[in-house]
């Protein structure tokens, strides 16, 4: 020993006694290499070259510091040519030794493994073989090598055995992780891998047959179509693909079933989505009650009238209540609309709708239970600490004809007809049927009525209330259908932003607007021109910069232009959003909130956009006089836009009455009947041509 180390005059000597011992044979786990001064080398080498053929030497490849790559170390060769030469290579699989070679290829030579040459085996090529786990390394007999030198460990423990010379102390780096054991010395594994090899040849089935089990398990599975069954089956299969693996491993067979398995799991998380995915599709998460995918799928409803109902606002209900308040509300809602069906199952979609079938002895009794339904909703809901007004409107469909999905649908627009005409309900009606017809193609007769000049731009004026001068107008979409007629605005713009035709409609007002208010001001009169755009255009990342070349295009300086956020949807908070804003602003347009006090218009709107006026919704207006409630809602968002140091404009204006009152308030600008009606252009203009005089009210 040298400075506590076993030094190489040290295995010189237990190599001797090895010889002497008669081992059969020695296998000499280090990779002996020549360094500088050493003298103990030759000790060594003159040890293996009296021992002859007995002695099988190691050759090590691993990778080497400062080098990207492997690097084979042979013995050097004063050992001598009659000691063979074998490889202590392997690989590493998720940190642990799994296989060793049989055969190993380095720097062009074929070697033989330390288990190979254990156990006699050899092959023409490459290849690994899987170690038999199940040894215990505890039976290994391990020899100090103080007591062989010594000559405490002899020929009658070594005579006629295999013997490894190798590193085993825990200090030591050759220490290696073996699956389902602790760290082993690697003479420890040469020892199993050649024990493995002497039990007979590793066949290593690879990982086909497992993916094949898994795929016929996966489709029996699959047929059986159910969630908890596929699970079953394929748990079942797992289970049998480990033991079968073990059972195999102890006849030396190795089989991979890890595809297999997440092949399984695979499938398996496919199937328990889907299953959600359905049972979401069935059920309301809110309520817990059947969807309208469930009513859907039942059988044909056949006599039986369907019943929809839906919650008026219910997007403002759930924006305003607070918390789970949602729920409650759905959950007082559910128990009110139950006294209705009568035993029949009511089925809840997500955004406040619901429905049910009337079987149809009762069809007598529906507008009786739906005028009581009514009278059920006059009373408010308690959530909490809030009460809520709650209003609902219902849709009938008692026709026999179509399948359940377009009768749930008829019941569903005739309850969308019944809350725009305010009425308790409507019931479908071939008129309804031509209008939902109209709506499927609203995009081509959008497109036709742009290009053949059914939508036109009214103009209405506005005037300065203190003065009675005119100050602006406003851009207004009109639409003259060529069958149905005049089609109300908020009808065809709704319809617009459910198509993503808004964009397409609002440059073409936008360009009307702009060469409108150019040609104005070459006649003289410089007037504000106001167009609406609706909320869900400012994600439009070219927006700002199709306007300005627009203005660019009719030379209108951009203070010329008002553009009035409509509140038909709610300012997403996205950064577009919030850009477009601000560009609208340094390009010098103006801002105005439309319609305030309606829709999304709250206190939070204002702070999204940095508006330059405010408009006064004309419900507000037109009732000021009768109540005073809406007085003083008038009043205080005059005073609240004032504060902002924002224009108050007062829409609606219908009587002279009304005008002296907002004059009194301090209102700034006002728009209406009584102020003028919205008109063509052409008579606008001829209008402001005529005098001086016409321009004020």
């Amino acid at each position: 020993m040298v400075d506590g180390r076993f030094s190489r005059t040290d295995a010189a000597a237990l190599i001797d006694a090895v010889n002497k011992a008669g081992a059969r044979r020695l296998f000499v786990d280090f990779d002996y290499q020549r360094r500088k001064g050493d003298t103990g080398l030759e000790l060594v080498a003159a040890a293996v070259r009296r021992m002859g053929d007995r002695v099988i030497l190691a050759v090590s490849t691993r990778s080497a510091p400062g080098k990207d790559h492997l690097v084979t170390y042979f013995p050097d060769p004063v050992f001598g040519d009659k000691a063979r030469r074998a490889s202590i290579a392997w690989e590493y699989e998720f940190w642990q030794v799994w296989r060793v070679p049989l055969m190993y290829e380095t720097e062009g030579r074929l070697l033989p493994s330390f288990a190979a040459v254990l156990a006699g085996k050899s092959a023409d090529k490459p290849g690994n073989f899987r170690i038999d786990l199940t040894y215990d390394p505890r039976s290994i007999v391990e020899y100090s090598a103080d007591d062989v030198i010594e000559g405490k460990v002899g020929a009658r423990e070594l005579a006629g055995k295999d013997v490894i010379f190798g590193p085993t102390a825990s200090v030591l780096d050759d220490r290696h992780y073996l699956p389902g054991h602790d760290l082993v010395p690697g003479a420890y594994i040469h020892l199993i891998a050649g024990e493995t090899l002497r039990r007979g040849d590793p066949v290593d089935l690879g990982w086909i047959p497992g993916l094949l089990v898994a795929l016929c398990a996966a489709f029996i599975g699959l047929w059986a179509n159910a969630s908890r069954s596929f699970w079953i089956i394929a748990l079942a299969t797992a289970a049998s693909m480990f033991v079968a693996k073990f059972f195999l491993a102890t006849m030396l067979v190795t089989l991979s079933i890890g595809t297999g398995l997440i092949f399984l799991a695979a499938i398996g998380t496919n199937v328990s989505r889907t299953s959600r995915r359905r049972s979401a599709q069935r059920e309301n998460p809110v309520s817990g009650l059947p969807n309208f995918e469930a009513l859907r799928s039942q059988e044909s409803f056949g006599s039986a009238t369907v019943v929809a109902a839906k919650v008026v606002n219910f997007e403002d209900l759930a924006a305003f209540i607070p918390g789970d308040g949602i729920g409650k509300l759905v959950e007082q809602v559910t128990r009110r609309l139950q006294l209705a069906s009568q035993g029949t199952t009511l089925h809840h979609d997500l955004d406040g709708t619901f429905a049910w079938l009337v079987p149809y002895y009762q069809h007598s009794q529906i507008e009786g239970q739906l005028a009581g339904l009514a009278a059920l909703f006059n009373a408010p809901l308690t959530i909490g600490e809030l009460r809520v007004d709650v209003a609902i409107a219902f849709g009938v469909n008692d026709e026999f004809e179509g399948s359940n999905a377009q009768r749930l649908a008829a019941a569903l627009v005739a309850a969308e007809r019944a809350i725009r005409t305010r009425s308790l309900w409507t019931k479908y009606t071939s008129r309804q049927k031509e209008d939902a017809g109209w709506q499927l193609s609203f995009h081509s007769q959008l497109e036709d009525a742009l290009t053949g000049g059914d939508i036109w731009v009214a103009f209405q004026p506005q005037y300065e209330i203190a003065t009675h001068r005119l100050v602006g107008v406003e851009a207004l979409a009109r639409w003259t259908h060529p069958t149905r007629g005049p089609i109300p605005p908020d009808e065809f713009i709704v319809q617009a932003e459910k198509s993503q035709d808004i964009y397409r409609l609002t440059l073409f007002v936008m360009d009307q607007a702009i060469r409108s208010a150019a040609q104005l001001r070459e006649r003289g009169i410089p007037i504000n021109m106001s167009v609406n755009l609706s909320a869900t255009l400012l994600d439009h990342s070219d927006l700002v910069g199709t306007i300005r070349v627009m203005l660019t295009a009719h030379h209108l300086p951009p203070e010329i232009l008002t553009i009035e956020i409509t509140e038909t949807a709610q300012i997403e908070n996205s950064r577009q959003a919030r850009q477009t804003l601000a560009q609208l602003r340094r390009t010098g347009i103006r801002l105005s909130i439309d319609d305030y006090g309606t829709g999304q218009s709250n206190l939070e709107y204002l702070t999204e956009i940095e508006a330059d006026e405010i408009k006064i919704d004309k419900r507000f207006v037109m009732t000021m006089r009768d109540s005073q409630r809406n007085l003083e809602v008038v009043k205080s968002t005059i005073d609240l836009a004032h504060r902002l140091g924002a224009v108050a404009v007062a829409e609606g204006i219908e009587d002279a009455d009304t005008m002296a009152l907002l004059a009194g308030l301090g209102c700034d600008v006002g728009q209406g009947y009584h102020l003028g009606k919205p008109q063509l252009f052409s008579e606008l203009a001829a209008t402001l041509s005529a005098s001086p005089q016409n321009r004020t009210a």
